[in-house]
């Protein structure tokens, strides 16, 4: 018994020593080995990490330029808004000319927090514009650029090299521009600036501190965003197809990188010689030891078979029931992963049609192909067309169904799209990308010259008209974008469609409205919109005149033009800009009804409005309770008693040239500078003013119904002078006695 545990112990002691100093010996060195070739292919792992970082960047920067540069070639040749400040038929009107172009730049420039500034150079009479000024292109600050475009007959990049010049403050910068012809050139220029730290701050927000090393250049080589570069083998360098930049980055520690390859070069001959020993090693003590380690292996297969026979004849299936268990729990985890699998590719379809419709993910045809495949859609089509079912009164809607009804009924839109198209050769991908707004993608097949995809999508909108109106409580109007033949001009027609739901104002809800037939060119808006507006906030400041038939006059002649919804928010917050600027000359009494509710609710009724009929009723209502109660206070005061006298008397008199406050004082015994300080307070406007306008209307009556020569006009409504008469008429008009006369015969 002595003797066999001594062979045991020498035993343990021959396969210790063994096979632990070759562990101690071969470990280490594999270990290394390991870590030579981790750090290797980490190294190639940062390279192509920073390539593929750095095109992502350069790809970044591209798409924040092409998406001002698009913006604004699109502004130019669809936007009348920018163009009339262009207009040399509307530079008199600050307006059209002024105003509505300002805000309208403001609006690219607050979409695109890029641009620093833009500037509208009109070469009729040398005039630039940028959003807060107007000046002499000699006076302008930053005009050297404009200058140069001039010298050019065609602009010769897309953007300029870095240059310098000045913010709308006067500061010196450093710029990056866009400068963009009108008509060749012959109307004028659009320059879009960008501060170079703008384009620095947008890199920052996609790096991070510790990220590579950057830098952005310009043709020239001109810096445009740069830091300390990093080791040279190590660093990218790309440039661009679109704005020929060139970006460089490098990857942090590179000399780290460099270091661990430079080592592996000399000791990955060491180590295969070590190893080559080590596994000489292991088979050499693996033969000396052999045959007691057989024996081992003998012994514990005998004894396996031994307590597998025992096992069967006890009759114990436990190890059934175990692999059943197991199976079980593996179709179980299966499942689950199935269905996951499942709502994560709902998940990424939204996603994805997100991205396409909005223009945010610009994709070739094969890489288009691969991600319609992956998340399980068609992608054969002959032509494209989108289309936006657009649910009417959506307030009125979430506020009669739950939640729950709300998305029920949603559903059974989409069905009943999906149901109306079969048949048609056209497959329909359909997202809700807003509340109140279901996308449908018609992929349309094999399409005859008599059949256009425009017309299919015609059918199917109004089969789905005709389905609501039928079945539901609630209607619908939908817009149709023009057919396209690539993908790349998909997010176009998407924006051609929401573009023909903004005229649902003027063409009606419960309609479909095709892109194609709305014709820009013939849009028949009337000019008047704007006097109709001032009639009505006189009638209102002087409690004289019939606002009605003014609020009337406006609403038919928007009834009578083709009018966006953006463009009717911009004329009724005219009218609320304008009713507020003349309600702040009147009484302070009088002030309060506008500041105490009148124009917030002015405001609630343009905010809410859904058709043009109920918009002019609920401005109707506001208005019928702030004249009734501007009237009360009115009949309440004893000055305005006065003041009315006044003024019959002045429609009476006005004729007379010595009609003057000394006249009208020595009439009603009231001292003068009291009748100044009392007109002014009572009617929000001056004596002189209020005589002008008087007189002003009579001379439109007369040139109008009359032939009488502007001398005589002049005489009969109570002025000497013509030159005077002319200068007041334009003044209040906008255009001469003599060309006003013109225009109400050529409308005649």
């Amino acid at each position: 018994m002595i003797k066999n545990i001594s062979m045991n112990k020498t035993w343990f002691r021959r396969l210790l020593f063994s096979y632990v100093t070759i562990f101690l010996f071969i470990v280490p060195l594999l270990m290394f080995v390991l870590l030579m070739a981790f750090s290797e292919l980490s190294r190639k792992t940062a390279v192509e990490s920073n390539k593929i970082f750095t095109k992502q960047l350069l790809q970044s920067i591209d798409n924040q330029m092409k998406l001002i540069d698009n913006t604004i070639t699109n502004e130019i040749a669809s936007d009348d808004t920018l163009l009339g400040f262009f207009n040399p038929a509307l530079q008199s009107d600050r307006y059209y000319s002024g105003y509505l172009s300002s805000v309208k730049v403001k609006s690219l420039m607050a979409t695109m927090p890029l641009i620093d500034s833009i500037y509208l150079y009109r070469l009729s009479d040398d005039t630039v514009q940028t959003p807060y000024s107007v000046s002499k292109l000699a006076a302008f600050n930053d005009k050297q650029l404009i200058v140069e475009a001039l010298k050019q007959s065609v602009p010769n990049h897309l953007w300029t090299d870095v240059r310098k010049g000045y913010t709308e403050q006067g500061e010196p910068t450093q710029f990056v521009s866009l400068v963009r012809p009108l008509n060749s050139g012959n109307d004028g220029l659009i320059v879009v600036n960008v501060q170079l730290q703008a384009i620095a701050h947008f890199i920052q927000t996609l790096t991070t501190a510790n990220s590579n090393h950057l830098s952005l250049y310009d043709r020239e080589g001109t810096p445009i965003y740069g830091d300390i570069h990093g080791n040279d083998s190590l660093m990218t360098e790309m440039h661009s197809d679109y704005s020929e930049w060139a970006i460089s980055s490098s990857v942090v520690n590179s000399n780290l990188f460099r270091l661990v390859s430079a080592i592996s070069k000399y000791w990955i001959l060491v180590c295969a010689i070590f190893f080559s020993i080590g596994v000489l090693w292991i088979v050499v003590v693996t033969r000396r030891n052999y045959k007691p380690v057989e024996t081992i292996i003998q012994r514990i297969q005998l004894f396996s078979q031994q307590k597998s026979a025992e096992l069967f004849r006890k009759g114990n299936h436990d190890e059934f029931k175990f692999i059943d268990t197991a199976l079980v729990n593996l179709m179980e985890q299966s499942n689950a992963y199935q269905k996951q699998h499942e709502e994560d590719l709902v998940f990424k379809r939204k996603h994805f049609f997100f991205e396409w419709m909005e223009g945010n993910r610009p994709l070739k045809y094969e890489e288009w192909q691969q991600e319609m495949e992956s998340l399980g859609m068609p992608c054969d089509f002959d032509s494209l067309c989108v289309s936006v079912l657009e649910i009417n009164k959506y307030s009125k809607f979430a506020s009669l169904y739950s939640d729950h009804d709300q998305n029920l009924l949603k559903f059974v839109l989409c069905s009943v799209v999906k149901e109306i198209a079969i048949g048609r050769n056209v497959t329909i991908w359909i997202e809700w990308t807003s509340k109140d707004q279901l996308t449908l993608l018609h992929l349309v097949q094999k399409v005859s010259p008599e059949s256009k995809p425009e017309q299919i999508a015609s059918d199917i909108a109004n089969d789905m008209m005709q389905w609501v109106k039928t079945y539901l409580d609630f209607n619908i109007t939908m817009g149709i974008g023009s057919g396209v033949d690539r993908i790349e001009l998909v997010h176009y027609a998407y924006v051609e469609a929401l573009e023909a739901l903004q005229y649902k104002p003027s063409l009606g809800e419960d309609s479909v409205i095709c892109y194609w037939e709305i014709n820009p060119e013939g849009k028949q808006q009337s000019l008047d919109l704007l006097e109709y507006i001032r009639a009505l906030a006189f009638s209102l400041r002087t409690g004289e005149g019939d606002w009605q038939g003014s609020i009337a006059q406006l609403f038919d002649g928007i009834r009578a033009g083709l009018y966006a919804r953006k463009e009717l928010d911009n004329l009724m917050s005219y009218m609320i800009f304008f009713l507020d600027k003349e309600f702040t000359d009147l009484p302070a009494d009088v002030q309060k009804i506008w500041a105490n509710g009148l124009q917030d609710k002015l405001q609630k009724a343009v905010d809410d409005w859904d058709t043009v009929d109920e918009l002019q009723q609920m401005l109707r209502s506001v208005l019928t309770e702030t004249t009734e109660a501007i009237a009360t206070l009115r009949e309440m005061s004893s000055n305005y008693m006065l003041i009315r006298k006044i003024k019959l008397y002045m429609e009476e008199h006005y004729q007379n040239p010595d009609l003057s406050l000394l006249h009208l004082s020595d009439v009603f015994h009231v001292q003068m500078k009291s009748i100044s300080r009392t007109f002014k307070e009572e009617i929000g406007e001056n004596f002189i003013d209020y005589l002008t306008r008087i007189r002003t209307e009579h001379a439109k009556e007369l040139l109008v119904h009359t032939e009488h020569s502007i001398q005589e006009i002049t005489v009969k409504i109570g002025y000497l002078h013509p030159n005077t008469f002319i200068r007041s008429f334009k003044k209040l008009v906008g255009q001469t006695p003599g060309d006003f006369r013109k225009t109400a015969q050529v409308k005649s």
